[in-house]
């Protein structure tokens, strides 16, 4: 749920893109978008070429047409259509068709209401239920099904979301400063980095952490998906305190800057809740009882690290060997080879007794260059983990060995 580039309206002052956010608090716009959302609540059940119908009338051709239209597609992107026919469109055209070829000249009505009926009776439906059939698929004539409803002022604070996660979309470069966070709201942001398959780089500083995030321009597979990938992002960060974003973007073939922070009062309806987990480590934390060495065990636990010169990175899991030692696990998606050595290098430096494994996957590759095979301390993956190979490099991290089940 995002504004579209047609749809945007920013200002540009001094090199840098501000969002022209709506006043929440104003009435007029409160009851234009709630008159809005009544459309879509009692439309349900109608034809989208009605919806449509209302939405226009509801707009208006007044200069500020920009705002409801951009309010509009925000309810359409909270609605379900669906084609309501009794037979397949596609099955009934076809049945039509012939049996006109053969009737040789259906533009009369009679004939016309011969096939029609004909139809039916080898479909089992009514004439008319055939007619409906017909082009039922078509856009306008889908049903409105479903709708997810909301008031008026969380649909303006959805506007002026949507809006800010528009000019992201474009960013280059991201860079949040955090100060005096909850750990587990931290641990969230983190999560949150990795579900969206954020390179990011972390550096404490004397109040807290300034977390880097690299933009699509320096993953070259990613592209505009990357953009989206940091536009999707921003929502977590609004359930914090005392934060701040600075972004550079690419707006007009040229770099100009983007801030955001509590003060423009952007609201989440997002809800923080538990530990998210990706796919392939749940798998992972699934079968690591059952392939696993006797006495190791695995917790999901995140741990800062202190990298040297103020960086840090979060791990994701503890994992323990039968002698009580440690060795951290941090999964990593999106990446470059100069992104993966940079972070090996600080952590050789390392006088750590809890060494840390960096579990990578090779499908997500932000560049062509490939990684020195037999990297110490990097465990590659496609799409699985394998247990036995994060506990081997666990065990030669800790400089021990172990018997492991394959798999």
């Amino acid at each position: 749920m995002m504004l579209t580039s047609d749809l945007l309206r920013v200002k540009k002052s001094r090199g840098a893109i501000v969002p022209r956010y709506l006043d929440v608090d104003d009435e007029v716009a409160r009851e234009r978008a709630q008159a809005l959302v009544a459309i879509f609540e009692s439309h349900q059940g109608k034809a989208r070429a009605l919806v449509d119908e209302r939405v226009e009338e509801a707009i208006g051709h007044g200069t500020d047409f920009l705002i409801w239209r951009g309010l509009a597609k925000l309810l359409y992107d909270r609605s379900e259509f669906e084609v309501r026919a009794q037979v397949a469109p596609e099955v009934v055209r076809e049945a039509l068709f012939l049996e006109a070829a053969r009737a040789g000249n259906p533009h009369r009505e009679d004939a016309r209401r011969r096939i029609l009926e004909r139809v039916g009776e080898s479909l089992g439906v009514s004439p008319e239920a055939c007619e409906v059939a017909l082009y039922a698929d078509l856009e306008e004539r889908q049903v409105l099904s479903a709708f997810k409803t909301i008031d008026a002022e969380g649909l303006l604070h959805r506007y002026n979301l949507a809006l800010a996660q528009a000019v992201l979309y474009r960013a280059l470069t991201l860079k949040v400063h955090l100060q005096g966070q909850n750990s587990g709201r931290l641990r969230h942001l983190f999560q949150m980095l990795k579900f969206h398959r954020l390179m990011h780089r972390t550096e404490r500083t004397g109040k807290g952490y300034v977390i880097e995030v690299d933009g699509p321009a320096s993953v070259l597979k990613g592209g505009r998906r990357y953009g989206l990938a940091m536009a999707k992002f921003l929502p977590a960060l609004l359930h914090l305190k005392g934060w701040t974003l600075e972004a550079v973007v690419d707006w007009d073939n040229k770099e100009r800057t983007f801030a955001l922070g509590p003060q423009d009062g952007l609201q989440s309806a997002r809800r923080v809740r538990g530990q998210w987990l990706a796919e392939e480590e749940q798998w992972f934390e699934e079968r690591f009882s059952e392939k696993a060495p006797e006495g190791w065990r695995l917790e999901r636990r995140g741990q800062v690290v202190d990298l040297g010169d103020n960086e840090v990175l979060v791990t994701d899991y503890v994992l323990t060997g039968p002698g009580g030692r440690e060795v951290l696990l941090e999964i990593v998606g999106t990446w470059r080879a100069s992104y993966l050595r940079r972070r090996l290098e600080r952590l050789a430096a390392l006088k750590s007794e809890r060494p840390v494994i960096l579990v990578v996957s090779e499908r997500l590759r932000g560049d062509r260059e490939k990684l020195e095979a037999g990297a110490v301390g990097v465990v590659f993956y496609k799409g699985v983990i394998l247990v036995d190979k994060v506990v081997e490099a666990a065990c030669q991290a800790l400089g021990e060995g172990a018997e492991v089940r394959p798999g």
